[in-house]
């Protein structure tokens, strides 16, 4: 899918059985043999699952009428639907496995989102700190989260996230940054050991790694969307139908499975109102993600995740910024919530005054201070981050102004409104306690000392993290729980690993997990496990992630967080 280039978002049992009926590898060459009597899965879907409504097919791709008719026919093992963070590591591992791969992919290129990934060191944590903290984020999203796919994350990513980097840093991406200060041992001895690494752009890494994976065999179909899967009279999904440039389709059978990969709903307005109609009042960060996986997997059989679905919330906020409890102003000057809130559920708070006029924009205000402000905060004073040559400091965001009339002037708001919200705040500042959102009076921060500072928010939503139901192995299931044969989702539009409304996981997690089950799909379809030809690992890129010292967090548990840190 294409992304927008947003400062904010990107600087942010049934189904063995019936693999083993299939023809065995057909190596690493497609081949045109056809294979057992097939139909359309929209022929045999009339009326429409109670998941879909006949307008979400007016936002996307996916076709209803059965298609019959093909320019090309071809056969692989398997098919991924989606270049993105999912369907790259997709592809590329089932090259690597030996296998013959396709991948439809909507956009001429290569499209992926975000930065960061993160990984636990199994063997540096003990089961009692992952479960505790895998119960802190569960109470973070009122206990719906999926256990079985945070587990899956857990195990896998470990192997699969080092897989990633090392395949990218031999394609020449260097990461930027390494860390295991995400780390946390608690009072009772638990420990989970965490390391996080951020890319500079994984739509960057993710375009190498198609290039190294058309170098070994594997072909991409761009600009040829996916708008049909197919399947056996069985039920057994034995392929996918693109639909190239010219308006011609073209069928690939898939021996041992389809992967879908296909991205989020956001700009389907149709599956938006009906499952997300609060956040219409927001941007969204992407272009062309329309739910086209999420409707050919519920066609397929299927089912759509129960709401609530986890919106992926993100602003202009530049590095440090996003952890910093600044003031906090609404479009119109008004401060309109408790500046603790975390940035991921920041919308709900917008929601009660925001309209779809504001565009998500917002006022976070600071002064010059360098010492007696905000505690437990970043120990870099904010003001030092844009001071003159700053990386930081960039006129579209962040702005100044030696009196708060002139800084709100420059800003874009409202004067006389902004400078009674910042001049009432200073007064609930002296009084050591906050009257009017309930911030505690150690968090709040006098705006006295010029020159003054405004970062101009624009918050918009860049996920949603939430598609068809997948079992413990991303299978996508039935009514009944029962996996589809042959049928895989990764990515974005897998399952609800999050089960929140807004999407509060550890620090990487999105990407980490996405990365994980587009390569461990496709292993499973290949061999009915989970044991990669070729295994990564920490081993692999544990160098790179000790400190000046040479030392983890874990080793120095006096480094290590007591508790999650939600931002």
């Amino acid at each position: 899918m294409e992304n927008i280039n947003r400062r904010g978002f990107l600087k942010g049992g049934a189904a063995l059985a019936a693999g083993a009926a299939l023809a065995g590898l057909a190596g690493c060459a497609p081949t045109n043999q056809k294979g057992k009597e097939e139909v359309s899965v929209q022929a045999a879907t009339k009326p429409l699952p109670l998941d879909l409504k006949e307008s979400d097919f007016d936002f996307s791709v996916v076709e209803l009428e059965p298609i019959t008719d093909f320019a090309e026919e071809q056969t692989y093992d398997i098919v991924v639907v989606g270049a993105g963070c999912a369907g790259v590591p997709a592809v590329l591992t089932a090259v690597e496995e030996g296998a013959s791969v396709a991948c439809l992919q909507k956009e001429a290129a290569v499209s992926a989102n975000g930065n960061g990934a993160s990984f636990v060191v199994n063997a540096e944590s003990n089961p009692a700190g992952i479960s505790r903290w895998r119960s802190s984020w569960a109470e973070r999203n009122d206990w719906r989260i999926n256990n079985k796919l945070f587990d899956y994350y857990v195990r896998y990513a470990e192997e699969a996230v080092p897989w990633v980097v090392a395949q990218g840093r031999a394609a020449g991406i260097e990461p930027v940054e390494y860390l295991t200060s995400s780390t946390i041992s608690y009072d009772d001895g638990g420990i989970v050991a965490v390391c996080d690494v951020t890319q500079a752009s994984n739509n960057d890494l993710m375009t190498a790694l198609a290039k190294v994976a058309e170098q070994q065999g594997a072909t991409f179909y761009y600009s040829t969307p996916c708008v049909q899967l197919v399947q056996a009279e069985d039920g057994t999904v034995t392929g996918a139908i693109g639909k190239k440039a010219d308006g011609s389709y073209i069928k690939l059978n898939a021996t041992k499975g389809v992967v879908l990969a296909a991205g989020d709903y956001m700009n389907n307005d149709s599956m938006v109102s009906r499952n997300l109609r609060d956040s219409m009042a927001f941007p969204v960060c992407l272009i062309n993600h329309t739910g086209d996986g999420h409707i050919m997997g519920i066609l397929a059989g299927g089912r759509m995740a129960p709401l609530g679905h986890a919106r992926q919330i993100h602003t202009n906020y530049i590095g440090p910024f996003m952890f910093y409890n600044f003031l906090a102003l609404d479009a119109h000057g008004n401060r309109f919530c408790n500046e603790n809130i975390p940035m991921s559920s920041l919308n709900g708070a917008m929601a009660q005054t925001f309209q779809p006029k504001d565009g998500g924009i917002h006022y976070r205000i600071f002064d010059s201070k360098v010492e007696g402000g905000f505690k437990g905060l970043p120990g870099v004073p904010a003001v030092a981050l844009v001071g003159e040559g700053s990386a930081w400091m960039d006129a579209e965001i962040v702005v100044s102004g030696n009196t708060l009339e002139e800084l709100c002037e420059n800003a874009g708001m409202p004067v006389e409104a902004g400078v009674a919200s910042i001049k009432r705040y200073n007064e609930l500042c002296a009084q050591g306690r906050d009257d009017d959102f309930g911030v505690p009076g150690s968090d709040m921060c006098a705006i006295d000392t010029p020159p003054f500072f405004c970062i101009k928010g624009d918050i918009a939503m860049s996920g949603i993290n939430a598609g068809v139901m997948v079992d413990e192995f991303y299978r996508v299931i039935d009514d009944e729980g029962q996996p589809i044969p042959h049928l895989w989702a990764a990515g974005i539009q897998a399952g609800n690993p999050c089960g929140g409304i807004n999407w509060n996981m550890p620090g990487g997690f999105s990407n980490a997990h996405i990365f994980t089950a587009g390569r461990y799909t496709v292993i499973n379809a290949l061999t009915g496990g989970m044991e990669p030809k070729k295994p990564g690992g920490f081993e692999q890129v544990s160098d790179l992630f000790k400190d000046q010292d040479g030392k983890f967090a874990w080793q120095t548990p006096e480094m290590c967080d007591h508790e999650i840190t939600v931002w």
